[in-house]
C-alpha cells in the first residue's frame, strides 16, 4: 500500500492543483516530504522526497541551470515538484516544465494561499500510517513464514504460502533453473523474451531482482513479466525465485512477502543441505564397504541402508565416471577433485539429471554411481546399451559447457547380490582404464565390450603377465632401429585387419607397397609364421598385453 504523487489529490488542500507537467510519473512513490530552501538541495536528500518550493532559490537561474536542476532531482528519484506561483514567481519557467516531460518528473502548482503544513502533515501522516500498515503486515507475513520453517514443512509449502500472500504464481527454480518447486505446474518452462535490471528506487528493498519478459510454450504461447529474485545460500549456491506477473503487478508491499519468503527457501536450504551432508557421508561410508566387501553381517548392511530409505534388494551396475583436462601441460594444474569444484559438481548434476533415484559417491577424481538396473537378468546388451548412451548424453553435455575437458566412463557388469558389488566395481575400474588405453581419452567402454582384456587384467602381476608375450613378438620390441614403433603399429593393424595389406594400408595413410614391405621386415626380425593359426594367436595376444603393461618396461 504505497503513498504515491496521484493520492496526493485526495488531500483536501491539494483538490484544487494541478498538475502542470511530467503527468508520467504520477505513479512514484512518496517517501518523505521537505522544504526547498536552497538551490544543492539535491545534494542533501535520499531519494523518493516530495519537495515544495517557491522558486525562490532559482530566481536567478537561467533555461540551462533550471533543466540541470531538473536532472539532479531525477537522478536523486525525488517523486513530484510542488511550486508554488504567485509570491515570487508567477509563471514556472519554461526550463523546469521541459525537464519535468523528459525525466517523468511531476511537476504540481499550488496558489500561494495554501500554507506548506497543509501539505506537509497530511503527507506525513499517511506516510507514517503506511509506517505501521507495513510493520503489522511484516511482523504477520515473518511470523506465517517463520512457523512453516520451524514446522519443517518444505519449500513447496512456502512458495504455496507466498502465492496467496502475493496473488501471483510462483516458481523456484536451482541455480541453472530446473524447476524445484511450483505453484503452476504449466509456467515451469518458458524462454526469455528481453531482460532489464530492476529499478532499485521504485521497489523499496535492498533485495536483489531483476525482471524479464518471458514467453510460455506450455500456455498458448502467453506472455507475462517476472520477477526473479536470485538467493544465495550455503557455499554460495543459488536458487532463483520467480514471480510470474500473470494475475497483478508486484508492488512494493508484495516485497514484504516475497523477502520473507526468499528468507525461509534459504534456511530450508541450508537446513537440507546440513541433512544432505550427514546422509551423503553415511551413505558414501556405506558404499564403501560394499565396494570393499566390508561386510561385518548382511543384517547390519540392511540396517544401514533402511536408515537412509535405499533399497539393496535392486540390481546395480557400477559405473565410473572421471574428468580429463584435454591439455596435458594443464592437467596438474586443474583441480578437477572434490564435489565443491564446479566442474565435478556440474557432473554430478547431469547424472542425476539422467538417473534421479541413482547412488551416487564422489571419491577423489572419480564418481562412482551404482546404476539401478530393472533389465539386468532379460536383455543385458539392452542394459548396456541404455547405460551407454546415458553417458554419451553426459558427455556430449559436459563437452558443450566446457570445451577442455574429456569425460571417461567405465562400466562393470550387473550385481544381482549386493556381495556382487565388488566384482562390478572392480570390472568398471577395468573397463575405464583399459577403455582409454584402447579407445582413447574419451572412451565409454562397458567391461563386457573388452573381449580377451577381460581375462588378460585379471593377472595383476606385471612380469607374470610380460611372460605371456611369445618369443617372436620380444624380438621386435628388441628391435633397436628407429622404425621400430611403425613396425609395431603395421602389425598391430595388420592383425587387426585380419592380415589384409590394402585395408593396413589405408588406415595407416601409407602406400600398399609400403605395407607389404614392412610386413617382410617384421618377419625376417621375428621369425613369425604368418600362415600358423596358433603362433598369430599369440602374437595378438602379446600385443594386447603390451596395451595392458602401458609404458611399463620389460624384461626382455
Amino acid at each position: 500500500m504505497e503513498f504515491r504523487v496521484k493520492d496526493l489529490f485526495q488531500i483536501d488542500t491539494l483538490k484544487q492543483a494541478f498538475v502542470v507537467s511530467g503527468k508520467q510519473g504520477l505513479n512514484n512513490p512518496i517517501r518523505g516530504v521537505t522544504i526547498i530552501e536552497a538551490p544543492d538541495i539535491a545534494e542533501w536528500i535520499n531519494g523518493g522526497e516530495l519537495l515544495l518550493s517557491s522558486l525562490y532559490p532559482l530566481q536567478s537561474y537561467n533555461h540551462s541551470e533550471q533543466q540541470d536542476f531538473m536532472a539532479q532531482l531525477s537522478e536523486k528519484k525525488v517523486s513530484a515538484l510542488i511550486i508554488k506561483t504567485g509570491r515570487f514567481v508567477h509563471d514556472i519557467p519554461s526550463g523546469i516544465i521541459q525537464a519535468s516531460e523528459t525525466h517523468h518528473l511531476p511537476v504540481i502548482q499550488i496558489p500561494k494561499e495554501v500554507p506548506y503544513r497543509e501539505i506537509m502533515y497530511p503527507v506525513m501522516e499517511s506516510l507514517f500510517n503506511n509506517q505501521v500498515i507495513k510493520l503489522r503486515y511484516f511482523k504477520e507475513v515473518h511470523d506465517r513464514f517463520i512457523a512453516l520453517t520451524l514446522a519443517n514443512k518444505g519449500s513447496g509449502n512456502i512458495i504455496n504460502s507466498l502465492k496467496r500472500l502475493i496473488g501471483n504464481p510462483v516458481t523456484l527454480y536451482d541455480r541453472n533453473f530446473c524447476s524445484i518447486s511450483a505453484t503452476d505446474p504449466h509456467l515451469v518452462q518458458y524462454e526469455v523474451l528481453e531482460r532489464e535490471e530492476a529499478d532499485a528506487a521504485r521497489i523499496d528493498t535492498e533485495f536483489p531482482y531483476y525482471r524479464q519478459r518471458a514467453i510460455y510454450p506450455e500456455w498458448g504461447g502467453r506472455t507475462c513479466d517476472h520477477f526473479v529474485i536470485p538467493v544465495e545460500t550455503v557455499n554460495h549456491i543459488k536458487i532463483h525465485l520467480v514471480i510470474h506477473e500473470t494475475c497483478k503487478t508486484v508492488e512494493a508491499l508484495d516485497f514484504v512477502a516475497i523477502e520473507n519468503a526468499a528468507t525461509s527457501l534459504s534456511l530450508e536450504l541450508v537446513k537440507q543441505y546440513a541433512v544432505a551432508e550427514v546422509e551423503m557421508k553415511f551413505k558414501d561410508d556405506l558404499i564403501d564397504d560394499l565396494l570393499h566387501a566390508k561386510i561385518e553381517s548382511l543384517q547390519s548392511v540392511y540396517q544401514r541402508a533402511n536408515l537412509i530409505g535405499w533399497d539393496l534388494n535392486k540390481t546395480y551396475v557400477v559405473v565410473l565416471f572421471r574428468l580429463r583436462s584435454m591439455d596435458a601441460c594443464n592437467e596438474k594444474e586443474m583441480d578437477l577433485y572434490g564435489y565443491h569444484n564446479p566442474y565435478h559438481r556440474m557432473l554430478h548434476e547431469l547424472i542425476q539429471q539422467e538417473l534421479p533415484e541413482g547412488t551416487i559417491r564422489n571419491r577423489s577424481d572419480q564418481l562412482i554411481v551404482l546404476w539401478n538396473v530393472e533389465s539386468a537378468h532379460g536383455d543385458k546388451l539392452a542394459c548396456v546399451r541404455t547405460i551407454k548412451e546415458a553417458a554419451k548424453s553426459i558427455q556430449q553435455s559436459i563437452c558443450k559447457r566446457v570445451q577442455h575437458l574429456d569425460l571417461q566412463v567405465g562400466i562393470g557388469n550387473a550385481a544381482y547380490e549386493i556381495s556382487e558389488l565388488p566384482r562390478s566395481y572392480k570390472e568398471a575400474q577395468d573397463a575405464l582404464q583399459l577403455g582409454t588405453m584402447i579407445k582413447g581419452k574419451s572412451a565409454i567402454a562397458a567391461f563386457s565390450d573388452l573381449g580377451i582384456y577381460r581375462l588378460l587384467c585379471q593377472i595383476e602381476d606385471a612380469d607374470e603377465l610380460a611372460k605371456f608375450i611369445p618369443h617372436s613378438l620380444k624380438k621386435l620390441l628388441a628391435y633397436k632401429q628407429p622404425n621400430r614403433e611403425d613396425l609395431i603399429k603395421t602389425l598391430q593393424t595388420f592383425l587387426q585387419h585380419h592380415q589384409n595389406a590394402a585395408k593396413t594400408a589405408e588406415d595407416l595413410y601409407v602406400h600398399y607397397k609400403t605395407v607389404t614391405y614392412r610386413i617382410e621386415r617384421i618377419k625376417e626380425i621375428t621369425g613369425i609364421d604368418m600362415d600358423d593359426p596358433d603362433e598369430m594367436l599369440s602374437v595378438q595376444v602379446g600385443l594386447k598385453i603390451l596395451v595392458l603393461l602401458g609404458d611399463r618396461p620389460l624384461s626382455l
